[in-house]
């Protein structure tokens, strides 16, 4: 049946699906993803959440698109894009001033300069009313390489103060496949570095001694008190280890539960165990792709407090 179901996948137009089947409980159910996932078949009693449970959160992008007499806005969010609007114009006049003697021409580009700063002004809060709405993780700007930074001094502070990427595009020739490109690379960049940014945390907690621990036993002993706030993981780092099918204790490799004495039961992946129960302890969880000092342990996290001796 799944074999029958993925002939009719749409590959072109989603990234992944996920799968969730079982003939006992007459559950079969598809899931198209936004992300794309690693390949994997997995057999147990419970559902195999990992790749949902890191995917990536979808970044909203603000898009300005504009030049001295046009100006286009979007918002670019999990996939889809969606124009703010129709294009603003404005009659800017000639742009060749020969035959003006200097005063006019003086008076007449700064005319044209106004109303080019005037469109943009008005672009930029149509993109202003709908971060207050919905807040934009970043913010783009697309144009002639001349105009991009006076584009950009017209926009609100708001906008100015969020991480802000730029591209060089004509806003009567720019396609939605250039459009969602753009902003696919802004969200790389700024997933990169969030990753970084993640791991340089963890790194300097455990360092410290307080805040922080390193590789998966110890993740597996703070999650087991919910101690973890952040939970990260280096790609897709794999163990396998015991639960206890009762109260949900985690350990590599212990027969018995050490909480409630019940026999532990063998799990392929004890990450993606770490990783569902950080989730349902209202912990969040990055599992990150850029190579970084946490390659060695595979596993690190940031706590709420500190689980020294506990358990």
């Amino acid at each position: 049946m799944i074999r029958e179901e993925a002939d009719r996948f749409e590959i072109e137009a989603v990234p992944a699906y996920a799968i969730f089947a079982s003939a006992l409980d007459g559950i079969f159910e598809i899931k198209a993803l936004a992300h794309p996932v690693r390949s994997r078949a997995v057999l147990g009693s419970r559902p195999y959440l990992r790749p949902l449970r890191a995917a990536p959160r979808p970044s909203k992008t603000g898009v300005m698109i504009a030049d001295r007499s046009e100006a286009r806005v979007f918002v670019g969010y999990d996939g889809s894009i969606q124009e703010l609007g129709k294009p603003l114009r404005t009659e800017i006049g000639k742009s060749n001033y020969g035959g003006f003697s200097g005063y006019e021409e003086r008076t007449v580009r700064g005319r044209a300069d106004e109303m080019s700063a005037r469109l943009w002004r008005e672009a930029g809060q149509r993109l202003l009313d709908r971060h207050l709405d919905v807040t934009f993780d970043s913010l783009l700007v697309g144009g002639h390489e001349e105009t991009l930074e006076e584009i950009k001094d017209q926009l609100h502070p708001y906008l100015r103060g969020l991480p802000l990427g730029f591209f060089q595009v004509s806003p009567s020739e720019v396609a939605m496949t250039r459009i969602r490109s753009e902003i696919d690379e802004q969200n790389r960049r700024l997933r990169e570095q969030r990753e970084r940014d993640v791991v340089s945390k963890v790194m300097a907690a455990a360092k410290r001694g307080s805040g922080g621990v390193l590789g998966l036993a110890e993740a597996l002993r703070a999650s087991n008190v919910q101690a973890i706030s952040d939970l990260v993981v280096a790609g897709s780092f794999t163990r396998p280890g015991v639960m206890c099918p009762s109260c949900g204790y985690l350990d590599r490799a212990a027969e018995k539960c050490p909480v409630c004495a019940s026999s532990m039961h063998g799990v392929p992946d004890v990450v993606a165990a770490l990783i569902d129960a950080t989730v349902d302890a209202g912990g969040t969880v990055h599992q990150v792709v850029v190579g970084s000092a946490l390659d060695r342990e595979g596993v690190g996290a940031l706590t709420r407090f500190d689980v020294g001796e506990l358990n």
